[in-house]
């Protein structure tokens, strides 16, 4: 039987295991990587980038990208996919009490304890540093996502230093965590580990180490 060329193509493809009309993906504008379905945006990351330059202004742009993926964005995409229901809880939860502290009532639910931390960029995380660091005491910052947890935090107080990135902040914090503490490190580098990293601009490829290319493969070997 002689087979026309669209059918020829057809059992070509099916035999190499693809679809002849398979459209490609399409990510939101501004994607340039992704872990599995999560994608990320270059905002994303040089949002973390520009808050990595306050404590090392010399590092280039591409170092500071580096910095922003392995320690702060592909980590909290991770933990975002761990435990999806339990995340948009908290969420919830950590937006409820902020829009409660914004009409000066009290938290609803079970009492959340106010913690007090104290300490500089990296001893508070980046991310919940940078929210509170603009602030004047007495102040609230908008709800924090860092890898595993929400977070609120009022300013109580901010030192000087020589660096924006060393500047000593006093906070207190409500936590809405959605992985436990105790087991979120573990958990987080296990997601990691079985993902698979997309190069949505394959120029990014080079911002990412190659150790981290090399785990992010979804398991394969």
């Amino acid at each position: 039987m002689k087979l026309s060329a669209p059918m020829l193509l057809v059992v070509l493809v099916a035999a190499c295991g693809g679809s002849p009309h398979t459209p490609a993906r399409a990510w939101p504008e501004g994607t340039v990587l992704a872990l599995g379905e999560r994608a990320i945006l270059e905002s994303e990351v040089d949002e973390a980038a520009g808050v990595i330059a306050q404590l090392e202004p010399r590092d280039s742009i591409d170092q500071l990208r580096r910095l922003a993926l392995t320690n702060v964005v592909l980590p909290r995409c991770a933990a975002q996919a761990v435990d999806p229901e339990t995340r948009k809880q908290a969420q919830v939860l950590a937006e409820q009490c902020k829009q409660a502290l914004e009409t000066g009532g009290t938290p609803g639910g079970e009492p959340m304890p106010l913690v007090t931390r104290k300490g500089k960029m990296l001893d508070l995380g980046l991310e919940l540093w940078n929210a509170a660091m603009p602030l004047e005491p007495g102040q609230w910052t908008q709800v924090v996502e860092t890898a595993g947890c929400f977070h609120l935090a009022r300013l109580a107080e901010k030192g000087t230093a020589m660096l924006p990135g060393l500047v000593e902040l006093k906070l207190e914090v409500y936590d809405f965590p959605y992985l436990q503490p105790e087991t979120a490190h573990e958990r987080i580098a296990a997601q990691l580990d079985r993902s698979q990293l997309v190069y949505v601009d394959e120029a990014w490829r080079a911002f990412v180490p190659i150790a981290w290319q090399h785990r992010l493969r979804g398991g394969s070997p």
